[in-house]
């Protein structure tokens, strides 16, 4: 099937096989379609369409002239599973801790808000005003019933607020940005970012790419504003003729393994092969931080939440124990 029967396919049926009714079809086929029509080539027509990632339209340039096009979308796809793998991780592993929070917060807030009042009037009625700990948890109780239309405009306030952010593609970069600050956490952040960085050399000089146009690619599609620099350092030193594995080296965008490897596909020209290697070590080491941090982060937040839980529980039923003892 060639390129423009592909296109119409898509516009003219789902993925169902069902056939589209009007102008239902999927607007980015339909876009398409209309400028491969008008004689446009197919990178031409990517370029001119909003979104394209830049991998993927160089990859795309690289075959239009052959009969490779297949190949390219395939190595496309394969690196988008990688992303998709790595972020896919990184969500998981941010769910159960914000999930167990969220919980603890919550059960903490109805006792403070629901039971705390009851339990602060048969207080007063029994035994007078409590006091010390049982004192203080009782007035933020107090503050917490008195201001909870407040509180609940600002908590839904403040969740609309991290989803926009969230949603405007942000909220990596500033992460990103936090994450740079700590050392240990920088480290591992820049597994990740260079297991896309040099999947995407791997698949521009797969496409043959020469390494300096790759590098302003893979620059351009980087995550942090901090490999981006780093990037173009390294691209400037190879432009003055320095070597290529010395130069991302010296940029921060190797280690000394990454370096030798590197050095040897200099000599045996095996540079895609080898940038595919170097990216998945990085996205190896990437993924075992990942699990052996959600297994010690999920456990002490059980127990943190656990305490605080058991904190507020403790301080609402001693004045009870007293009054207890003094009956007797």
């Amino acid at each position: 099937m060639g390129v423009v029967e592909a296109v119409d396919t898509l516009c003219d049926f789902d993925l169902r096989g069902l056939k589209s009714k009007g102008q239902k079809g999927p607007h980015l086929a339909r876009a398409l379609r209309e400028r491969l029509q008008q004689g446009q080539s197919l990178s031409t027509a990517l370029e001119a369409m909003p979104s394209v990632p830049p991998v993927l339209l160089a990859g795309v340039r690289s075959v239009e002239h052959t009969s490779n096009l297949l190949e390219a979308l395939d190595d496309y796809l394969l690196y988008q599973d990688m992303m998709a793998r790595l972020r896919s991780k990184m969500v998981s592993a941010a769910i159960y801790p914000a999930m167990v929070c969220a919980l603890g917060v919550g059960i903490t807030v109805f006792l403070l808000m629901v039971v705390m009042p009851q339990f602060a009037q048969m207080y007063k009625q029994l035994h007078g005003q409590a006091q010390g700990l049982s004192q203080v948890v009782i007035s933020l109780s107090q503050w917490l019933t008195a201001h909870r239309w407040d509180l609940l405009m600002g908590c839904v306030a403040a969740l609309a607020g991290l989803g926009w952010w969230w949603k405007s593609g942000k909220a990596l970069e500033t992460l990103a940005i936090w994450g740079w600050r700590v050392g240990w956490i920088r480290h591992k952040a820049m597994d990740y970012q260079l297991a896309l960085f040099y999947q995407t050399l791997h698949l521009l000089s797969k496409g043959g790419y020469a390494l300096v146009p790759a590098l302003e690619i893979a620059r351009t599609a980087a995550i942090s504003t901090m490999l981006q620099d780093k990037v173009l350092r390294c691209r400037q030193e190879i432009e003055q003729g320095r070597s290529v594995s010395a130069s991302l080296h010296r940029a921060g965008l190797a280690n000394e393994v990454d370096r030798r490897l590197l050095a040897a596909s200099e000599d045996n020209g095996e540079f895609s092969r080898v940038a595919q290697a170097v990216a998945q070590l990085h996205r190896t080491r990437f993924e075992i931080w990942i699990e052996r941090l959600t297994r010690v982060v999920e456990p002490a937040l059980l127990m943190l939440v656990a305490l605080m839980v058991g904190m507020v529980v403790v301080v609402m039923y001693l004045p009870v124990f007293e009054m207890g003892a003094l009956n007797r």
